[in-house]
């Protein structure tokens, strides 16, 4: 018989599987909406595509066709179409990147991060939506020393969840991220404003309320794919295991049309 052997290890070893379990799903569902963002993204850029190729074509065959008065108005022609080529190129550019994005890996990697180049990429990844749709994106970048503890591929999915989700249900207004550092808790808070409808909210507030009414429950089990609600849930879930919180400051009421979201995640320290 085994000395070492403690009746513990078989409980340990559910317990741990059932943390390899969790975070399996929780990989999967992510990359089910990292697969999502991608599909509206790529809707949105071919959309945002055709007008300069439009202009592109219309230009060329006007000076195929002659139809300039004179030679500095075909110039004029040359420079537009190269304007617009350049537009076009940009938005290659984007979607080349967006196709380079990774949903993560399933273990969490806590390192510290600079805010400001998160939160740049995050804006990189994502103005060209609400440029689309013709609402206004405004991050206000923090100072560049502060530095957060986060899983950096898992951290920018979730503000970027957060931030692309108003984009597809707002038909105006803007979308407002700003930061605050609470020296007394050591952490940094980032608030997410937006005008979404009040509609949105039935389904994320019952599925917040349940899985509070069942801390013991696994909240990836409600629905096979990342609805609204259950993506709101996802990114509380990293929050939490990255050792920060997603909470709802406020929602549309007759009021105020706001909706309010704050991340809070660890302030690292970073000496010279």
């Amino acid at each position: 018989m085994n000395d070492d052997y403690s009746p513990l290890e078989p409980a340990q070893e559910i317990q741990a599987l059932k943390a390899d379990l969790q975070r399996s799903r929780l990989a999967y569902q992510m990359a089910v909406e990292m697969a999502q963002f991608k599909a509206g993204f790529l809707a949105r850029a071919s959309h945002e595509l055709r007008s300069p190729i439009n202009s592109v074509i219309s230009l060329h065959q006007l000076i195929l066709a002659d139809l300039a008065d004179n030679p500095a108005e075909e110039r004029d022609f040359i420079a537009q179409s190269y304007g617009a080529a350049e537009k076009m190129l940009g938005v290659l550019d984007q979607l080349i990147h967006i196709s380079k994005t990774a949903h993560g890996s399933e273990q969490i990697q806590l390192q510290p991060l600079p805010l400001q180049s998160i939160l740049a990429e995050v804006k990189n990844l994502t103005h060209l939506q609400a440029e689309n749709r013709n609402l206004r994106l405004a991050i206000a970048m923090p100072d560049p020393e502060i530095y957060v503890l986060a899983d950096p591929k898992w951290f920018q999915q979730v503000l970027m969840s957060l931030i692309d989700l108003p984009i597809s249900l707002m038909q105006e207004g803007t979308i407002r991220v700003t930061t605050e550092a609470i020296l007394s808790s050591q952490e940094i808070r980032i608030y997410i404003e937006d005008d979404r409808p009040l509609s949105f909210w039935s389904e994320p507030i019952n599925l917040l309320q349940l899985l509070q009414a069942n801390t013991k429950g696994d909240p990836l089990e409600f629905t096979p794919l990342p609805s609204p609600g259950l993506s709101l849930l996802m990114n509380q879930t990293l929050m939490e295991l990255m050792g920060g919180r997603l909470e709802v400051l406020a929602v549309p009421s007759a009021e105020s049309e706001v909706t309010r979201i704050q991340c809070s995640i660890p302030w690292v320290a970073i000496e010279d």
